[in-house]
């Protein structure tokens, strides 16, 4: 086992040097404008996402920002549709299902259609917004669900999660390790979440975390975590 585990850092470990060159190249080329670009927009976008491979929690966070601002904007929720089995830009309908445009984006269109808020899936997110706002020009307030590392649309808000159990400044780039970008990527986020917390934290937990995020003065820091309630039919009107 000690063998296997020296042979995959060996391995590994110099491939996630090259990954973070090439994301350290990428940013760049973004920051100043050469080759890529961000396109922005008149309306205001709240990306949510994270560093690191795995489930923060994007998408109940998701759901707890458009939860917050539907009495207030006319939401436009975009996802990537991941594991659907369509392709290109698809709006959610009451005829839509989880194949069309995945599960999660299914489940937060569910949950808030009833409040006029719209959902859509689409792989090239300038795309997606534009096909949105065709649709229905009233859209106000945009929400991205997991679109940290697209960074050809510009936010007005990023909220990036780190989990309470694997913060990133203990992680490694991929494959050595599950960070998606360095850590010193969370400079580009107005908002860090750090999800997943035991209600027990104490205090020093906190100021342990927030020593090693060492954050800039402009950026906020919240801990969140979850409780579970008991069950309930998602699909009640479908049982019989």
């Amino acid at each position: 086992m000690a063998k296997s585990k020296i042979l995959s850092a060996l391995i590994l470990y110099p491939v996630s040097k090259i990954y973070g060159w090439v994301m350290a190249v990428r940013n760049a080329l973004f920051n100043r404008g050469i080759l890529l670009h961000q396109r922005s927009f008149d309306v205001p976008v709240i990306v949510v996402g994270n560093i690191s491979m795995g489930g923060a929690g994007k998408t109940p966070h998701t759901e707890y920002i458009v939860e917050a601002l539907s009495s207030r904007y006319h939401i436009g929720v975009l996802s990537r549709g991941y594991k659907r089995r369509t392709h290109g830009f698809v709006m959610a309908t009451p005829h839509s299902t989880p194949d069309d445009i995945g599960d999660e984006p299914y489940q937060i269109y569910t949950k808030f259609r009833s409040r006029g808020v719209k959902v859509a899936v689409c792989e090239n997110r300038v795309k997606g917004i534009e096909q949105m706002r065709k649709l229905d020009p009233a859209i106000n307030l945009f929400v991205l669900d997991d679109a940290f590392q697209h960074r050809y649309v510009k936010p007005s808000l990023a909220v990036v999660l780190m989990e309470y159990g694997r913060p990133a400044y203990e992680d490694s780039l991929l494959p050595y390790g599950r960070l998606r970008e360095p850590v010193s990527a969370l400079n580009r986020a107005d908002i860090v979440v750090v999800t997943k917390c035991p209600e027990t934290m104490t205090p020093m937990e906190t100021r342990i975390i927030k020593t090693n995020l060492n954050l800039f003065p402009y950026q906020r820091l919240y801990f969140s975590a979850f409780r579970y309630l008991p069950l309930v039919p998602l699909f009640a009107e479908e049982i019989p």
